[in-house]
Formats: C-alpha cells, sequence, structure tokens
C-alpha cells in the first residue's frame, strides 16, 4: 500500500499561504486607508454623538445593556456624560491620526479597536454596512504586521529612503478572505431568505422609487428593462469582484469593477459615500509588491516636483 505523506506536508501548503512574505508597505496602505477612512467616520459621527452615545441622548443606556447579546461591551459603559463622550471621541481621532502616522501604531490601532466594539455595543440603531466593515478591519489591523515604512517616523528619519521590508502576510490573506466574506454573505442571504425582488429582479425599480434613492420620481417607470439589468448585474458584481480581485492578473479589472459598482451605489443612494470609502479602504490589502513599488515612485516625484509639476534636481 502506498505510504500516506506526513502530515507536515498537508500542513506545509497552508503554512505557506499564510506565512510568506510580502512587502511590509501592503499593510502600510490599507493601515493609511483605513484609519483615514475610520476618522471620517468619526467626523460624521461627532454632531450626533451626545444623541447615540450619552445617557441624555435617544438611547437609554440600561435598555442597550439588557439586549446585548451575549454581552455588553462597551467604554460607554463608564463614559456616560456628555464631557465624556466627547473626550472619547476626541482620544479616538487622536488614535487615528497616529494610525494614520504611524506613530504608537500598535496602541492606536488597540483603541479604535474598543471604540468601534463600544459604539456599535452602545448605538445599535445607529449602525450602517460601513460600520461592520470597519470594525472588521479594525482588529485586522491590530494583528497584522505593522512595520517601519510609509511612516512618519520612518520618513524623519531616513527621508523616506527606507527599504522596505519583509514581513508575514498572514494579516493581508485574512483581510482578503473577510473582502470575500463581505460580497458573498450578501449573495447567500439573499438565496437563504429569498427576496422576491432581487430574483425577479425588481429590486432596483423599487429601490430607485423610494426615499433611499438620489431622485425618486416616476422617470424611474420608462427604464424598466435597464433597471432590471441592473439588478442581476449588481449580483454577478458582487460574486466576482472577490474572485478577480484574489486573483494575481486580474486584480485591477476586480478594482475596476469595485470601483464602478460602489461609485454608481454612492452615486444613486443617499448618504452612501461613506459606504464607498470603507470599501475601497479594503482593496489594498490586494495589492502586490510591484502596485507598492509604483505607488512609491510615485510618491517620490510628487515629493521631488512638488505639487505644481516642476522638473527633478539633476
Amino acid at each position: 500500500m502506498p505510504r500516506m505523506p506526513p502530515i507536515s506536508q498537508w500542513l506545509r501548503g497552508p503554512a505557506h499561504l499564510f506565512l510568506r512574505r510580502d512587502d511590509e508597505r501592503i499593510y502600510a496602505a490599507v493601515r493609511i486607508a483605513f484609519a483615514a477612512v475610520a476618522l471620517l467616520n468619526l467626523i460624521f459621527l461627532w454632531p450626533d454623538r451626545h444623541v447615540f452615545f450619552s445617557d441624555s441622548g435617544m438611547m437609554d443606556p440600561d435598555v442597550v445593556a439588557a439586549r446585548a447579546d451575549p454581552v455588553y461591551l462597551s467604554i460607554f459603559a463608564f463614559a456616560r456624560s456628555d464631557a465624556a463622550v466627547t473626550c472619547c471621541l476626541l482620544v479616538t481621532a487622536l488614535a487615528l491620526v497616529m494610525l494614520i502616522a504611524g506613530i504608537g501604531a500598535r496602541l492606536a490601532a488597540f483603541w479604535v479597536l474598543v471604540w468601534h466594539i463600544s459604539y456599535h455595543a452602545r448605538a445599535p440603531l445607529a449602525m450602517t454596512g460601513w460600520d461592520m466593515v470597519l470594525r472588521s478591519f479594525s482588529f485586522l489591523v491590530l494583528v497584522s504586521p505593522v512595520g517601519k515604512c510609509w511612516t512618519l517616523p520612518a520618513l524623519l528619519r531616513a527621508g523616506g529612503k527606507m527599504i522596505p521590508a519583509l514581513v508575514p502576510r498572514y494579516g493581508l490573506i485574512l483581510m482578503r478572505l473577510q473582502v470575500v466574506v463581505i460580497y458573498w454573505q450578501s449573495v447567500l442571504a439573499r438565496f437563504a431568505n429569498p427576496d422576491p425582488y432581487w430574483g425577479n429582479g425588481e429590486f432596483m425599480s423599487y429601490f430607485m422609487l423610494s426615499h433611499h434613492a438620489r431622485w425618486p420620481g416616476r422617470w424611474v417607470l420608462e427604464y424598466g428593462g435597464i433597471l432590471t439589468f441592473t439588478t442581476y448585474a449588481v449580483q454577478i458584481a458582487e460574486v466576482a469582484i472577490p474572485v478577480l480581485l484574489w486573483v494575481k492578473r486580474t486584480r485591477r479589472w476586480g478594482m475596476l469593477l469595485g470601483l464602478a459598482l460602489h461609485a454608481g451605489i454612492s452615486v444613486f443612494a443617499r448618504d452612501l459615500w461613506l459606504f464607498f470609502l470603507a470599501m475601497m479602504m479594503t482593496y489594498p490589502a490586494f495589492l502586490r509588491a510591484e502596485d507598492v513599488e509604483g505607488i512609491a515612485r510615485g510618491m517620490r516625484r510628487f515629493v521631488t516636483r512638488g505639487p505644481a509639476g516642476g522638473s527633478e534636481p539633476e
């Protein structure tokens, strides 16, 4: 009988997938993009911070805590006054700026994760799709290698000439898997709980007639065929985008398709620009070393020439 290969051979493939080394600048691109979008989301929440998070707001803290499943985890269990809530948001803003700059990045990322868990638990009625994306990536950024390239200390110390290190890619693989889950869960949920409007192609027509649309009106009735095609095209795109992103040769087509899909959503729907940015924030996880090298060259040309487009020194 043929002998079974040792277990080490079975594990070698998955270990290689997660532990193979990649350019640390890919992680830096994700870190900067994530922190920038999370900061914009914080600014978006700022005017209503007392309404959502303090004891004087719209949601009774005891009711929220009682309905938590399985447990209530939130810094707002302690920061309950208007002043304390304001302080928490200011600390979070500082942490996000530190994360963008790469200063104390691990500690800043930990606080950002605490922030996302806390405000999701305290204000469940205010949650949106992009909040879930940011919360999942706040954990993934925390557990991923931080690196030193594309940080403010490195730029000041080495003048932007630091040679990038090679770091394990497990965080990038987890981020890519998370993107697959985000897209495919949306599609599979429609099969698990069949939605007749997605199934018969009428979803986009009804959506464009609703108050969620940017330009609702009877004009929609004249484009039923186009909107039926769009309903099915959106579902096909949601299945295809993660596959295109993951395959090296097609990742740019996946990025273009995702950009078109989410830009279209943000144009025709009200107040979904942050969802567009949150999804675009996930795409740097699919970059390759040659992509970030091109970005780095562009940044160096910009710094050398300046925004006015002057010539490089001889």
